[in-house]
C-alpha cells in the first residue's frame, strides 16, 4: 500500500530548497538531452524531441513520487544510465534487425514499447524484491563483479561520446576516420569540454556548477560560429547540431503519428533477455544506493519499503515508455550538505524538469552536439574514476582481474557477454573462496568435549582417560563437493582413523545450512571407511530431509538395528559416553551413595555425619521431584536411576539441560539464590532412588553441628567446581 508522507515537508531555508531544485532539474534536463542522444544516435536522431520530453516527464514523475512517499526528506533519484546504454545497444540492434524501418515510426513504436516493458520489468522486481523483504539475495553479487559491470557502462557510455563526436563508433572504421584531420579536431574539442565540466564540478563542487558551466560551453560555441560566421544549416551540416527535421509537428506531433500496430512483436521477444538485464542490474544499483545513503546518514531506512516504493513508481515511467529511475544517492548525500532539508527540493527539481518538457522543443535544435557529447564523455569519466580507481582500492589482484576479465569480455564482444561473463565468474568466486573454508568448524574428543549429563567423579575420571578414543567434528555452512572432500581427507589423513584406536566418531550438522549428492556421496565414503577400521559412524543435529538421504544412501552405523542420528549433539555424546562407561566400566556403576561420598571426600567421619542426616525417598518414572519456580526445599544425591533437568523457553518450550546419573548433586543452586526457588524441573527418566537433605534440616545443623555444614557446603562447592571445569572445557573448545 502506497504511503504518502505528510511530514518533511517543513524547510530550515526555503530558498536553499528551492534553489538548489531549480539547479538540480536543470542538471536533470541537461542528462535527459545526453541519455536521449545516447539511445537515438544515428539515424534515429531525428526522433530526440519526444525522447527528450519523455525522459524530462518520467524523471518528473518518478521524482515527485518517490519525494513525497519516501521515508527520507531529501531523496532525490535519476534515471538508471545502466538502462540507458542497455537501451542504446538494443537500438543499434533494432536498426539492423528492421533495416529501413527502424528509420520510420514502427521503428520508434518498437523502441517506446521496449522502453516501458523495461521500466516494468524494473517495478515488478523492485516491488517482489522489497514487498517480500529479499533485500538480502542483492547482496550475494561479489563486489568485484558489479565493479566489472559498471566499468562496463562506463566503456558503452564512452563509445556513445565518440560516436556523438564523429559518427563513428570505437572500432578499426574509427581509426580510418581520424585519418581525417577535422574528426580529430573535433574528438579533441569534445574531450576538451569533457574537462571543462570536470573541473568545474570537482573544483567548485556546488549545485550550480554543471549548469553554470555547460551555459558557458553553449555561449562559447555560438560565440565561435558567429565569429567564423557559420549559419545553423551549415553546423548541422558539418555535424555540430543534430539534424531534427521540422516537420514532424514536434513530440506531440510524432506521439499522434504511433500505433501498437506499428510494433514489431518479433524483436521486442528477442530483447527479453537485455530488459531482464536491465531489471537486474537496477536490483544492484538501488541495493546499493539505499544501503550507501543510510551509511551516509542520520536516519535508519527500511530499504525493502523503500525498494517497492520505487518499484511502484517505475510504473509510472513504464506509462509513459520512460526507461526505469533509481535512488541517486550521490545527489541526495551532497544536496544535503549544500542546505536542502524538505522534500520542496526535490519536487522543485522535477517541476523544472516537466516545464523543460512542455518548453522545451525550441531548445533541442539548438543544442551543440559538444554540450551532449562532452557530458557524455564527462559520465563515462565518472564511472571509470569510480569502479575502476576509487571503489577498487585494497582489492586483491584476483578481484582486480575480475573486473578487468569483464571490462574486457564488454569492449571485444559486447555488454551482454560481459554480463554472462560476471555471472559465471561471481559463481567460480564463490565455489573457490567457499571451498577455502573450512567445513570443519571444530575438531574434539569426549576427553575434553563432554555432554551435559552429570556423572560420578569416578566416571569422569574413566572418561578423561579413555575419552580420546571418540572424536567429535561439529561441521558448517553448506557441503559440497571441495568442502565435503575435505572432511574425509581430514578424518583419513589427520586423525589416522585407519591406525589409531577410535571407536566412534560424531558428525554435529547444526550449524549445515545443507548438501548437494556430492556431500552425501562422501558421507558414504567416510561410513565405509570407519567401518572398516571398526568405528562407529553417529550424527547428530540432522534435518529431516538430509536424515532420509543419510539412511538411503546407507552413510549412517547401525546399533542394535537403529541408526546412530541423534537430534542433538548433547543426547549423541551422552551415548557414547555411556558405550565408553559400558565398556570401561570396573564396578563403578554399583557403588552407593556412601561410595561416593567417600572417594570424594577421603573422610568416612564425613560421610557418616552426611549419611545419617539425610532421608532415602523413591520415585518413579515421569515423575517430577520439583518444579521450575517452586520453594527451595533442600538438596538431593542420586544414588539408583537417573534424572532429568529441563527448563522452559519461550521459544522452544522445554529443553533439557542437565541429566543426573547416580552420584550426582541435585538441587543444590536453590539454597545459593537470594530468592530461593528452584532454577528447572527435575523429572525421573526410570524408577529412582535419591538421598534427601532438608531445607530446615540443612538450617538446624548450621547451628547444631558445623562440622556437618562445613560438610555440605564441601560437597556443594566441589560439584559446582566440577561443573564449571566442564563447562569451560567446553565452551573454549566451542570458541576456539
Amino acid at each position: 500500500m502506497i504511503k504518502i508522507r505528510t511530514s518533511g515537508y517543513r524547510s530550515r531555508s526555503i530558498t536553499a530548497d528551492v534553489s538548489l531544485g531549480i539547479f538540480d532539474g536543470l542538471d536533470n534536463a541537461l542528462w535527459c538531452y545526453a541519455f536521449a542522444t545516447v539511445i537515438f544516435a544515428g539515424v534515429m536522431a531525428q526522433f530526440l524531441p519526444l525522447l527528450i520530453v519523455i525522459l524530462l516527464c518520467g524523471w518528473a514523475a518518478l521524482g515527485i513520487f518517490v519525494a513525497v512517499t519516501s521515508e527520507k526528506r531529501v531523496h532525490i533519484v535519476s534515471l538508471d544510465e545502466q538502462a540507458v546504454v542497455i537501451l542504446s545497444s538494443i537500438a543499434g540492434l533494432m536498426v539492423v534487425y528492421m533495416g529501413d524501418e527502424s528509420i520510420g515510426t514502427n521503428g520508434l513504436a518498437t523502441m517506446l514499447v521496449v522502453m516501458s516493458l523495461s521500466a516494468l520489468g524494473v517495478a515488478f522486481f523492485f516491488w517482489v524484491i522489497g514487498h517480500y523483504r529479499l533485500t538480502r539475495l542483492l547482496e550475494l553479487m561479489p563486489y568485484p563483479v558489479i565493479c566489472g559491470f559498471m566499468a562496463g557502462i562506463g566503456w558503452l557510455l564512452l563509445e556513445a561520446g565518440v560516436g556523438i563526436a564523429v559518427n563513428e563508433p570505437i572500432s578499426m572504421g574509427l581509426i580510418d576516420g581520424l585519418k581525417d584531420t577535422e574528426n580529430v579536431s573535433k574528438l579533441l574539442l569534445f574531450l576538451a569540454g569533457a574537462i571543462v565540466l570536470l573541473l568545474a564540478v570537482t573544483t567548485i563542487q556546488r549545485a550550480w556548477a554543471l549548469p553554470i558551466a555547460s551555459l558557458g560551453l553553449v555561449i562559447a560555441f555560438y560565440a565561435a560560429s558567429v565569429v567564423k560566421g557559420y549559419s545553423m544549416q551549415e553546423l548541422i551540416e558539418q555535424g555540430w547540431l543534430f539534424d531534427i527535421p521540422t516537420d514532424t509537428g514536434g513530440a506531440l506531433g510524432l506521439i499522434k503519428t504511433l500505433s501498437f500496430s506499428q510494433v514489431d512483436t518479433s524483436f521486442v521477444v528477442s530483447v527479453v533477455p537485455q530488459i531482464l538485464t536491465i531489471a537486474f542490474l537496477a536490483l544492484l544499483t538501488q541495493s546499493m544506493s539505499l544501503s550507501a545513503m543510510m551509511a551516509s546518514g542520520t536516519q535508519d531506512l527500511d530499504t525493502s519499503s523503500e525498494i517497492e516504493d520505487m518499484g511502484v513508481g517505475n510504473v509510472l515511467n513504464a506509462a509513459i515508455a520512460s526507461p526505469p529511475g533509481s535512488t541517486d544517492v550521490i545527489a541526495s548525500t551532497l544536496y544535503e550538505q549544500f542546505g536542502a532539508s524538505s522534500r520542496w527540493m526535490a519536487i522543485v527539481s522535477s517541476g523544472v524538469c516537466l516545464v523543460i518538457a512542455v518548453f522545451g522543443d525550441a531548445i533541442i535544435p539548438w543544442m551543440p552536439k559538444l554540450l551532449v557529447g562532452a557530458t557524455v564523455f564527462l559520465f563515462a569519466w565518472q564511472l571509470f574514476y569510480e569502479w575502476m580507481y576509487e571503489n577498487v582500492k585494497g582489492f586483491q589482484p584476483i578481484d582486480f582481474a575480475i573486473v578487468l576479465i569483464i571490462l574486457g569480455t564488454v569492449i571485444f564482444v559486447g555488454f551482454m557477454a560481459g554480463i554472462a561473463v560476471g555471472i559465471l565468474l561471481a559463481l567460480l568466486l564463490f565455489v573457490l573462496r567457499y571451498s577455502m573454508i573450512s567445513a570443519i568448524q571444530g575438531q574434539y574428543s569426549l576427553a575434553s568435549y563432554r555432554s551435559s549429563v552429570e556423572r560420578s567423579q569416578s566416571s569422569n575420571n574413566l572418561l578423561d582417560h579413555h575419552g580420546g578414543e571418540c572424536l567429535v567434528y561439529t561441521l558448517r555452512g553448506f557441503l559440497f563437493f571441495g568442502t565435503a572432500n575435505a572432511i574425509l581427507d581430514t578424518i583419513r589423513d589427520d586423525a589416522k582413523i585407519r591406525s589409531s584406536n577410535y571407536s566412534m566418531i560424531l558428525l554435529d550438522l547444526k550449524r549445515v545450512t545443507g548438501m548437494d549428492i556430492s556431500a552425501l556421496n562422501t558421507f558414504v565414503q567416510i561410513r565405509t571407511l570407519c567401518e572398516l577400521s571398526g568405528v562407529k559412524l553417529i550424527y547428530s543435529s540432522v534435518s529431516l530431509e538430509t536424515r532420509e538421504s543419510l539412511m538411503m544412501m546407507d552413510a549412517v552405523s547401525m546399533d542394535e538395528g537403529e541408526p546412530l542420528i541423534f537430534p542433538d549433539a548433547d543426547y549423541a555424546i551422552e551415548y557414547m559416553e555411556d558405550v565408553m562407561l559400558q565398556e570401561y566400566d570396573d564396578g563403578n556403576g554399583d557403588l552407593s551413595v556412601a561410595d561416593h561420598l567417600r572417594r570424594i571426600f577421603d573422610d568416612q567421619q564425613k560421610v557418616d555425619i552426611l549419611m545419617n542426616a539425610m532421608e532415602r525417598i523413591e520415585v518413579e518414572k515421569r515423575e517430577h521431584l520439583f518444579e521450575q519456580g517452586d520453594k527451595d526445599t533442600g538438596l538431593f544425591i542420586l544414588d539408583q536411576g537417573s534424572m532429568t533437568a529441563l527448563i522452559s523457553t519461550e521459544q522452544d518450550g522445554w529443553k533439557r539441560v542437565k541429566k543426573f546419573r547416580p552420584g550426582s548433586l541435585i538441587g543444590e543452586m536453590s539454597a545459593y539464590t537470594s530468592d530461593r526457588l528452584r532454577t528447572a524441573s527435575v523429572v525421573a527418566n526410570e524408577p529412582s532412588v535419591l538421598y534427601h537433605l532438608t531445607s530446615e534440616k540443612l538450617a538446624q545443623l548450621d547451628t547444631d553441628d558445623l562440622i556437618l555444614t562445613a560438610s555440605i557446603h564441601e560437597l556443594v562447592a566441589r560439584t559446582l567446581g566440577n561443573r564449571i571445569t566442564y563447562m569451560n572445557r567446553r565452551l573454549f573448545l566451542e570458541l576456539k
